[in-house]
């Protein structure tokens, strides 16, 4: 009984093929989840926005705000502490199918930090709501997706233009 886990023959299982379509692909795909939530909190809701703000409110905005600043400080140096490690004379002298895989993952981490971040502010926003049927929690869970999305979006574009500052 062979194992299915195991890599076909002929692969090298300690060097990742990084096809950059691919890697954005699978980031866009861990993004999706809050958005799907999004739309199950309104199904459940019926989509009603008549509930009273309640002192839960007060939270779940401080909590939407402080995720905010920090999905723009915090995946920053997490990146900037994985690139530390990398040696830029060898990204630099590389050619794009071999700096690519030395870069990405400070850029996959970022991302993936940052939209986290985003995901808490909007996760908790969107059970208030579910509890309290209160708009101003829809309307902030609804602004973190947007930006969840726009980050998304702009992923591939945006890890261009990192990658292109350090060649």
């Amino acid at each position: 009984m062979s194992n299915p886990y195991s890599t076909p023959d002929g692969q090298d299982s300690h060097q990742p093929a990084f096809d950059r379509e691919q890697c954005v692909l699978q980031l866009r795909i861990i993004t999706f989840g809050v958005v799907m939530f999004l739309g199950i909190a309104l199904f459940l809701n019926g989509g009603a926005i008549d509930g009273k703000p309640e002192i839960t409110s007060w939270g779940g905005f401080g909590m939407g705000v402080l995720m905010f600043a920090s999905h723009l400080v915090i995946p920053t140096i997490v990146a900037s502490r994985a690139l530390n490690s990398v040696n830029a004379e060898t990204v630099r002298n590389a050619d794009e199918t071999e700096s690519f895989p030395l870069i990405y993952p400070a850029f996959q981490v970022r991302h993936i930090v940052a939209c986290a971040m985003l995901e808490a502010g909007a996760f908790l926003n969107l059970v208030l709501y579910m509890v309290t049927k209160y708009a101003g929690h829809l309307a902030a869970a609804v602004v973190l997706v947007v930006l969840i999305v726009i980050r998304s979006a702009g992923w591939s574009s945006g890890f261009r233009i990192g990658y292109g500052k350090l060649n």
